[in-house]
Parts: structure tokens; C-alpha cells; sequence
């Protein structure tokens, strides 16, 4: 299956969801990585990705995984991709060898574009603000490739004319193994299908 824009799927924490972003053609899956609350443990996240194919993995760091715990699931092969807010950029970017996913607003975007040189950030993962202002996405864009959340786009129609490289959807947990709602996730993604 072949969607409109790229997709980045985070918040995975089962096999399910993986599975049917996966399915759906979905680009990125972040995984919540550690041992805290709404995260999944490592060895649960190979398990996963064993079972699953296509996209690229995305590890959500959380400041809750120490600097060993790092280091293991960076150099898992299975890790493409790792998600970091600003601050946990200044604090470990010399530390990562993998290309960056940056969560930002767009208020830190002026102290954001003096890093992009020093940092290997592919991806601005902006997020929800009250209005876009599309002039400024574009002129983002130019510089690296902007994610916006699903819900700020208002017509999925004009997907492709918009100034920004994909869009940013959530999973969510399921109640047990294989029982699981996935409305929130085929309403934007059936909307996004190329037929």
C-alpha cells in the first residue's frame, strides 16, 4: 500500500499496532524504549521487530533510560532513527551516531536551525501549535524535513501541495494481545491511501 505522505507512527508498544502501520505502509515506527510506565523493555522491542517489516525504527528516548541502556539499543541494527527533544539534544547529540528525529515547537526553532550543522537531525517533529503558518513550514522544509500532527492538517486533500514532508500519528495500547481498536489510526491513514 502506497501513501500520500511520509508517516511516522510513535508510541508503538505492541505488536499490533506495529503490524498494521506496517500493513498500512507506514514510513517510521517509534518505540518507546525503557523500563518506566507506557514504555516497552528492549528485549520486547526486538520481539517486535522480528515480526515486522517495512518501516524504518525509531527509538523515542526517554531520560528515564540510562547511558548504558543507550548504548545497547543504539547499536541494535534494528534502530534507524532516534527521537530527542532539544534539551536531550544539547545534552547527548555528540553522543549519538544514529540520524536525529527532533521533537520541537515552533518557538525553539530559532535556536534549532544554528544546531543543524553540528547535529544529524533529519527530521523537525513539530509539535501540535494553536495555527501553521505554512510560509514558515516551507521555509523549514528547506532546511529539514518537517512532520506535522495529523490533527493540525484541515483538508488530508491537499496533503501533497502542503509545504512539509509527512504527517505524525500516535498508537496506542492494546487491552490484551490482539484485541485491539484501530479507528484513531484507519480514519488518517485510509484518508492518506493512493489509489
Amino acid at each position: 500500500m502506497q501513501l500520500k505522505t511520509k508517516v511516522k507512527v510513535g508510541n508503538i508498544t505492541n505488536l499490533s499496532d506495529a503490524r498494521y502501520c506496517a500493513g498500512m505502509g507506514v514510513d517510521l515506527l517509534g518505540f518507546p524504549i525503557g523500563d518506566a510506565d507506557g514504555q516497552i523493555p528492549f528485549d520486547i522491542f526486538r520481539e517486535i521487530a522480528g515480526w515486522v517489516s517495512g518501516p524504518t525504527f525509531v527509538l523515542e528516548y526517554s531520560d528515564t533510560m540510562n547511558e548504558a541502556e543507550l548504548q545497547q539499543v543504539t547499536e541494535s541494527t534494528a534502530i534507524q532513527y532516534i527521537q530527542l527533544n532539544y534539551e536531550q539534544l544539547s545534552r547527548l547529540g555528540s553522543k549519538i551516531d544514529l540520524p536525529i528525529i527532533l521533537n520541537s515547537n515552533i518557538t525553539e526553532w530559532l535556536t534549532i536551525k544554528d544546531n543543524l550543522v553540528k547535529y544529524d537531525i533529519s527530521y523537525l517533529a513539530l509539535s501540535k501549535d494553536n495555527s501553521v503558518n505554512w510560509k514558515q513550514m516551507e521555509e523549514i522544509n528547506k532546511k529539514v524535513k518537517i512532520l506535522i500532527p495529523y490533527t493540525q492538517i484541515e483538508d488530508i486533500e491537499e496533503i501533497k501541495s502542503l509545504p512539509i514532508t509527512g504527517i505524525l500519528l500516535e498508537g496506542s495500547s492494546e487491552d490484551k494481545p490482539g484485541q485491539k481498536d484501530y479507528d484513531h489510526l484507519a480514519t488518517a491513514l485510509e484518508s492518506l491511501e493512493v489509489y
